[in-house]
């Protein structure tokens, strides 16, 4: 839209409705994906008779190689296209659900997972960006705004969501929402938006990416399989061992890499360091935490998966009261502070649920209490990793509190279910069948071991939520007091700009 005198006009909302309809679409469908699955989890565990370690892998898959490419699929968009690879993201995703109707195994359904999480890695930088080169002005603010207001509604609907459609469709239903999705935004996209590119000249760091996801892997199913496996056994030793040797390998390729995809000389610097850690441990908290308080929900006190989605609704609505008090208490006080604070709400709110993981009172509240605690932490630790970088990467910034927050959340369900797999296996009888050992799922099977199981599994759950309480405020408390803001370093940091962010 161009004046009489030449100026041009900014583009505004109205004008391009579709445009933002499908990238709002894009991120909520790729945030359902990240919280549907949580409730779903003893209807699968049941189904498909799954462990308790091949129930982490469907939680952590996911997380795995969304949080493991995300900074790889960020540059490919930028260098062949925002538009074109987050319709293929998006196709990525709707293929791999479909893939879900011939998944007859928890190891398959993992799998299937991963892919859904390779397609989102490579959808979810595109729909922020787009919204950039897209709009201008105020009118991007709102525009952002409404994205990132569907993007939390995602996490927030997606338990409601699954409990609503587990009440009387199959669990694969869960996963076939993202093709609809595909079929609707995916032709909107092509047609409508604007290609945007970037021709930065930085190569993809794909042995990096591949490298860093095979770390990661090989930890998790080291972590996850000791339990069953045995902590000595082939198996974990092996595991580990490959995650030693792959971490060293990665350091080693990001280190001498022209264009590497983690500079870790800069990461490695206190200011960029310790939030990224307190980002990532909070994750690892949030995470784990759903993992085992919807099987306590469910398995244990008996509630449908209905019924366990409007529970949690409640510790989201109690974080979005408590938002705009937190956000003004962290203007005023110090980054230190705000993050032994927020870690010890966490801590506190994950304690309350180790004394008594028999109370839906002490579960919802001590979910409620938690999110206020990684609210609270993230509001200094999230613009920190950003500020730790230079102005010019901003952007990868803005990535990397994703992927630390991705890969957070797969230690953690592989950390904290280990140790609830362990303490449960521990807390029954000897002579408990194999089938009951695996799962609590197992033990709900059979009628005489019923009640054994599910107070093992509550026992172990106990034994999991405190180590992690204490996890939390030891970190909280290390880095509240090893802190420096990027102010203190020997580079210049990113300074907060009021400037309208320039990807093009």
């Amino acid at each position: 839209m161009v004046k009489k005198d030449g100026a041009r006009d900014e583009v505004r909302i109205g004008d391009r409705w579709p445009t933002l309809a499908a990238l709002m679409l894009a991120a909520m469908v790729i945030m359902l994906d990240n919280s549907v699955l949580n409730v779903a989890l003893p209807t699968i565990g049941t189904v498909l008779h799954a462990s308790t370690a091949e129930l982490q892998w469907v939680v952590t898959a996911y997380s795995l190689t969304f949080g493991g490419l995300l900074l790889t699929t960020g540059n490919l968009a930028d260098r062949l296209g925002r538009k074109r690879v987050l319709a293929i993201g998006l196709t990525v995703m709707a293929a791999g659900s479909l893939l879900v109707l011939v998944t007859g195994s928890a190891t398959q359904l993992a799998f299937v997972r991963a892919l859904i999480g390779v397609g989102a890695a490579l959808a979810m930088p595109s729909t922020l960006s787009l919204i950039y080169t897209t709009f201008t002005g105020p009118v991007r603010l709102k525009a952002t705004g409404l994205w990132s207001s569907v993007s939390m509604a995602g996490i927030a609907v997606g338990p409601v969501l699954a409990g609503i459609m587990l009440a009387g469709l199959s669990w694969q239903w869960l996963f076939l929402i993202n093709v609809p999705v595909a079929v609707v935004a995916v032709p909107v996209i092509l047609w409508v938006i604007p290609e945007s590119r970037e021709a930065t000249g930085e190569r993809i760091d794909l042995p990096g990416a591949v490298l860093s996801v095979g770390f990661l892997a090989a930890l998790i199913n080291g972590l996850s399989s000791g339990p069953d496996a045995g902590w000595l056994s082939a198996t974990v030793l092996g595991s580990l061992a490959a995650a030693v040797v792959l971490a060293g390998l990665f350091c080693w390729r990001e280190l001498t890499a022209p264009q590497p995809m983690l500079d870790l000389r800069r990461i490695a610097t206190r200011a960029f360091a310790v939030p990224a850690v307190v980002e990532g441990t909070a994750f690892l908290a949030l995470a784990a935490v759903m993992f085992i308080q919807t099987q306590l929900v469910q398995l244990v006190l008996g509630f449908t998966p209905l019924q366990a989605g409007l529970l949690s609704l409640a510790p989201v609505i109690v974080m979005v009261l408590a938002n705009s008090l937190v956000a003004r208490v962290g203007a005023r006080v110090p980054a230190r502070l705000m993050i032994a604070g927020g870690m010890s709400i966490l801590a506190a709110g994950t304690l309350v649920m180790a004394v008594w993981p028999t109370s839906v009172v002490a579960i919802v509240a001590g979910m409620s209490v938690l999110m206020i605690g990684v609210r609270a932490a993230l509001t200094t630790v999230a613009i920190e990793v950003i500020n730790a970088l230079p102005r010019e990467r901003a952007g990868v910034g803005s990535a990397l509190n994703d992927t630390f927050q991705e890969i957070g959340g797969a230690i953690g369900v592989a950390l904290l279910g280990a140790l609830l797999n362990q303490a449960y296996q521990a807390a029954l009888p000897a002579g408990a069948p194999a089938a009951v050992r695996a799962s609590v799922a197992g033990a709900l099977a059979d009628p005489a071991w019923v009640d054994l199981g599910r107070v093992a599994f509550a026992s172990g759950a106990a034994v999991a939520l405190g180590v992690g309480a204490v996890v939390m405020l030891l970190v909280g408390l290390v880095a509240s007091l090893v802190h420096r803001p990027a102010a203190d370093q020997g580079w210049t940091a990113a300074a907060p700009s009021t400037e309208e962010p320039v990807l093009d």
